[in-house]
Formats: C-alpha cells, sequence, structure tokens
C-alpha cells in the first residue's frame, strides 16, 4: 500500500477509470492505431508526440519522456500527491477510502489538505456576505451596476470581503484555524515594520471577490477590485502552495467544454470581462491572472483548442498585452486572432451597451488574424501620406511578411500588400528576397558562433537530442519488452543474465521484473507498471511498454539478446586492449604490443566461442 490507502482501493479506482477518458479532459486526443495522440502537456510541441495507451491504461511522451498511469498524470497536471490523486479519483468514482481522515502519514499532504479547506471556508465567507448580509450591500450594488445578475454572482461564487483588517482573522480563529496556516493560504498578511510588526491582518479589504479555481473546479486563490478609491485597484492571492498563478487560467473548469467544442478560446484581459461574456452567452472565455500571459498558460490554450482569439482592452495597454500573449499562443502552435475593439471601450462595456449576439457576430467573429492585425498596428507608427513613410512601412511590412513560416501565407500577404498600395507583386517579391537573404546570413552567422540548443525545456522534464542506441542497449530493452509479456522470457533471463544488465536503468527495471513475478503476479506490462514507485522507472518502463512489442519473440531472438549483453563487457575490453596495442606501438615498445596483441586475440576467441 502507499500511504495509508489499501492497495485493494487503488487497484479499484484504477480499474473504474480508462486513462483515455481522464487524459482526454485535459488533451485533446485522437485515435492512431491501437493509441490515442495529442500535444503533450509537459513540454512545448506543435506535433504531437503524446501517447496514450487504452490497452495498457499508461501515457508515454516521445519528446519528453514523460510517462506513467492514470494516477501519475494526475500529480503531475494538477500539482497532487499520490494519496489525493487516488482520493480525487475515488471521489468521482463512488469509491471509500479508509483512514483519511487522520491524514497522519504525511505531514506535507495533511498540510495541503488544511490549505484546500481554509481557503474553500474563506470563499464560502465572502459569497455569503455578498449575497445574504448588508455588509455586501455596496458590492451587490457595484455588480448590479455592471449588469451582474445574482444567478451569475452564484454561479461564479462571486463575494466580498469587508472593509476590516480582523474579520476573516478573527472568523477563522473562531473556528480554530491558526493564522499561519491562513497567512500560507494567502488569506492574511504580515506587518513587516512599525507598529505591530509582525502581526497578521486581513488581505482582501472592501473588495468584491473573485473564487480562482483549478481545473477541477476548487478554489485555490483569489481575486479582488477595490470598492471605492485607492490602490491597488485589483489585488490577487501571493503565490502558494495551491495557487500558481502563471500556471492556471480564471473560468477553465468551467469553460472547457465550450472551447472543445468550438475547437477556439477567447483570451480577455480581466475577470470581469470573462464573466460578462459568459452572462451573455459566450462560454468559451477565459482570463489569465493578472500578469502577463506565460507559456504554461499557452500550452493549457493550445491543448484545448485550435484557435486562440484575443479580446484586451482598446488601450495602449490592452494592445501591447494582446501582442505580447499572441505571440507565446502562436509560438505553440495555435491558429491566432485578435478581436478590435472600439477606441474606449473594453469588452464588458461593449456586452453591456450591445448585447452578447453584437458582441459575438461583430467582435468575436471579425477578429483579425495574427499577421493582418501587425500589419494594422504597424501603420500607426508611420504616416502613409507621406511618400518616404509609406516606403518605410512597406519595408517593415515585408520583413513580417518574410518570418511567416508557410510560402502560401507570405504570398497572399505580399499580394494584399501590392493591391493596398497600387505596387508591382513582383517588386514586394524582390524585396521579400532580399530581407530573407539577410535574415539567412544572420541566422548562419549565429550558428557559426557556436550557440546551440541543449534541447532543454524549462519545466519538470527533459527534451533531448537523442542519439542512435548502442547494439546491447537495443538488446536490453527489447528484452525487457518481451520479459513483460512473458514470464518464461523473465526467468531465462533470471537464469543467464541476472543482474548483468550493463544500463543501470535497465538493470533497475529486470530487478523490480524478478520481484514482481516471484510475488505470483501475472505477465501484465500495465499491471507491472503500476506496481513501479520509482518515478523515472516508471517513465523508462512507459516508454519501453507503450511501443507496439511483437506478439511473440523467437527463442533465437531472446537468445541473440541475451548474447549481446553477456559480451558488452568483452567488447569493452576488446576496445581498451586495442587502444592500449595503439598506445604502445606509438610508444616504441614492440614487446608490450606484442603482450597486449596476445591478449587481445584471445579475447576475440572468447567472443566467438560464446557467439
Amino acid at each position: 500500500m502507499r500511504g495509508r490507502i489499501p492497495d485493494e482501493v487503488i487497484d479499484r479506482v484504477r480499474e473504474h477509470f480508462d486513462i483515455v477518458d481522464v487524459v482526454g479532459q485535459s488533451v485533446r486526443l485522437k485515435r492512431s492505431g491501437r493509441n490515442f495522440f495529442g500535444l503533450c502537456p509537459f513540454h512545448s510541441e506543435r506535433t504531437p508526440s503524446f501517447s496514450v495507451s487504452p490497452e495498457k491504461q499508461i501515457y508515454y511522451c516521445f519528446g519528453c519522456g514523460a510517462g506513467g498511469d492514470v494516477f501519475k498524470f494526475l500529480m503531475e497536471t494538477e500539482q497532487l500527491s499520490f494519496v489525493e490523486a487516488v482520493v480525487q479519483l475515488a471521489e468521482e468514482a463512488g469509491v471509500e477510502v479508509p483512514g483519511q481522515e487522520e491524514d497522519v502519514h504525511d505531514p506535507e499532504e495533511a498540510r495541503k489538505r488544511k490549505l484546500r479547506e481554509v481557503t474553500d471556508l474563506a470563499a464560502r465567507v465572502y459569497h455569503h456576505l455578498l449575497m445574504e448580509t448588508e455588509h455586501g450591500e455596496a458590492a451587490r450594488r457595484y455588480l448590479k451596476e455592471r449588469g451582474i445578475t445574482p444567478e451569475t454572482m452564484v454561479e461564479f461564487q462571486l463575494g466580498y470581503a469587508p472593509d476590516s483588517y480582523h474579520f476573516l482573522r478573527s472568523f477563522l480563529k473562531r473556528r480554530n484555524y491558526d493564522e499561519v496556516l491562513a497567512e500560507e493560504a494567502g488569506l492574511l498578511a504580515r506587518r513587516e515594520s512599525g507598529r505591530g510588526s509582525g502581526s497578521r491582518f486581513d488581505r482582501f479589504r472592501n473588495r468584491v471577490i473573485f473564487p480562482i479555481h483549478d481545473t477541477q473546479g476548487r478554489v485555490i486563490g483569489f481575486g479582488g477590485r477595490l470598492l471605492g478609491e485607492g490602490q491597488p485597484k485589483y489585488l490577487n492571492s501571493p503565490e502558494t502552495a495551491l495557487f500558481h498563478k502563471g500556471k492556471f487560467l480564471f473560468n477553465l473548469h468551467r469553460a472547457r467544454k465550450a472551447i472543445r467544442s468550438a475547437d477556439q478560446a477567447v483570451l480577455f484581459e480581466g475577470y470581469m470581462d470573462v464573466i460578462s461574456a459568459w452572462q451573455a452567452g459566450i462560454k468559451n472565455g477565459l482570463a489569465n491572472l493578472g500578469t502577463s500571459l506565460t507559456e504554461a498558460q499557452a500550452r493549457v490554450i493550445r491543448r484545448n483548442a485550435e484557435t486562440a482569439v484575443l479580446c484586451y482592452d482598446s488601450d495602449p495597454a490592452g494592445q501591447n498585452a494582446a501582442e505580447r500573449a499572441m505571440e507565446m499562443i502562436r509560438e505553440q502552435g495555435c491558429v491566432v486572432k485578435v478581436a478590435q475593439m472600439p477606441p474606449g471601450m473594453d469588452p464588458d462595456d461593449y456586452i453591456r451597451q450591445r448585447g452578447g449576439p453584437a458582441f459575438s457576430g461583430e467582435v468575436i467573429a471579425q477578429a483579425l488574424p495574427y499577421v493582418s492585425f501587425k500589419l494594422e498596428v504597424l501603420k500607426e507608427g508611420f504616416d502613409l501620406k507621406d511618400e518616404e513613410g509609406r516606403m518605410r512601412y512597406l519595408t517593415r511590412a515585408v520583413e513580417v511578411i518574410a518570418g511567416l513560416p508557410r510560402a502560401i501565407e507570405r504570398d497572399h500577404y505580399l499580394r494584399r500588400l501590392a493591391e493596398e498600395f497600387h505596387l508591382s507583386l513582383d517588386a514586394l517579391k524582390q524585396e521579400h528576397r532580399r530581407i530573407a537573404s539577410k535574415k539567412k546570413k544572420e541566422t548562419d552567422g549565429d550558428k557559426g558562433m557556436g550557440k546551440w540548443n541543449n534541447g532543454y525545456h524549462g519545466g519538470k522534464h527533459m527534451v533531448g537530442r537523442q542519439r542512435r542506441p548502442l547494439a546491447h542497449e537495443e538488446a536490453e530493452k527489447r528484452l525487457l519488452v518481451a520479459m513483460m509479456h512473458d514470464r518464461q522470457v523473465a526467468e531465462r533471463v533470471r537464469e543467464t543474465v541476472g543482474a548483468g544488465f550493463n544500463v543501470e536503468i535497465y538493470g533497475a527495471l529486470a530487478a523490480y521484473l524478478y520481484a514482481y513475478y516471484a510475488e505470483g503476479h501475472p505477465a501484465d506490462p500495465g499491471r507491472f507498471i503500476r506496481c513501479l514507485k520509482d518515478d523515472r522507472l516508471l517513465e523508462e518502463a512507459s516508454g519501453l511498454v507503450i511501443l507496439d512489442a511483437p506478439a511473440e519473440v523467437t527463442e533465437e531472438e531472446v537468445a541473440d539478446y541475451i548474447r549481446h549483453i553477456l559480451n558488452y563487457p568483452l567488447f569493452k575490453e576488446i576496445e581498451l586492449k586495442k587502444e592500449q596495442v595503439r598506445q604502445a606501438e606509438r610508444a616504441g615498445d614492440i614487446a608490450k604490443a606484442a603482450r597486449l596483441g596476445i591478449e587481445l586475440m584471445r579475447l576475440r576467441e572468447q567472443v566467438q566461442k560464446e557467439a
């Protein structure tokens, strides 16, 4: 058992779910042969290399090496512990998990559970204050003036934090929650200096509260909009064990179904924009959490939609944020469009004044493709009535077009420029060739200066350049696959090779396999993988198993694999002796070279005998 959960309960939970359904909630999957493929949630990629096997109930990414079972997937994508992943799936499956009340087996896990508990309680308190008390009257009036109905307030669990430094602190204290826990959850802040230095107080005061949820719909943090004058106008929870603002998107848990149905996500700048759009019938809206869009958030959008429409405010700050975000999303392989707002309006204003259908038809549906938006924004920096200004704009426009990856796109936009400015298409193409040639020389120059990519991706997993495996490595891999599918092969390998695997991780997997069969388990690769507790072994075994192995391995093939493994140390020694002979000959030591040559001959004879 792991933690305090009995193995039989873990097995029941695992058997209840199809890993394709669980992974499919986070990654869009398409069947290809016996497996399903999608974009990896653990590293950036444009071509799907993430594979899920319904037969073996495992996943594996051929790009970064991430792999495991349904529990490991939840642990990685939701930042859960093993026990949390089991409990979460058990609740969905209706399977009772005994022994979870105390949580004494893992202090860190118990702490995390307490953080969820106090964060959820705070959300319910804030919501009650908004909806049911006189304290929330000003906040209710503000939301009503913004066009938000009571039903929408309930849907988004909106709340109100009263204008008090100690309301929530006192409330939590009466419920026996300690202040340190509440501070860790981001609900309380600490005075750093002055009178009362070190004391804790309510972080959110006199603010409309917007609960922020994880992908499972659990409250993990808050955004607060100040009522009245003061700064900051918007305040978010700090980073906590639950809340990582660079990883989550506001409203994703609620919008994901609509996003996938439309194959399109609409990215707004603020919480109120998302809420107004939802109320007006636009259900596929998201917002980043008070900071610039991050690569992790862009990957989440790409995993769920083919197209992203950016709908930011029309002011310079909003348009600059849109430019940064569209570059980030486009790098993930998304089709990016930018919705143009009328000057002085934000999406919330537009929806309240003109309604949801007008917003869908006049703003979202008319969103400009990425390049069109870039070219329109570029025009604002030049005086197009002036001949010199036009020439400078056209040069910059062709530079933008030259950066497009597809020839058909480049041709399309060059033709548009030619028509718009009544120019020769040939002249624009010639300018394009000049710019492209210049860029190529600059790129080649960078390569010549030794710039290189080691394949590292700034997440947990590594994406490396793969070298061709050596013969003994390939033999060990193939033999392990055969061992996982056939107990008799594993027994034969145990008797002949034993611990003699040359690759350390393959030797460790073989040792686990010997123990697995010794405990009486059947030949079942998926079940064997689920018994592995070490993450590195789990990922390596997943990569071996997800490859389609032949239905049956012949005796001759098994013998050949074993021979390669056993002979590899001899081959290594032969190579060493050959180098020693060369060194002796270069040094002029003929006697030593002759003696080493005899040893080399014996080693070769030994290999031939065992062949």
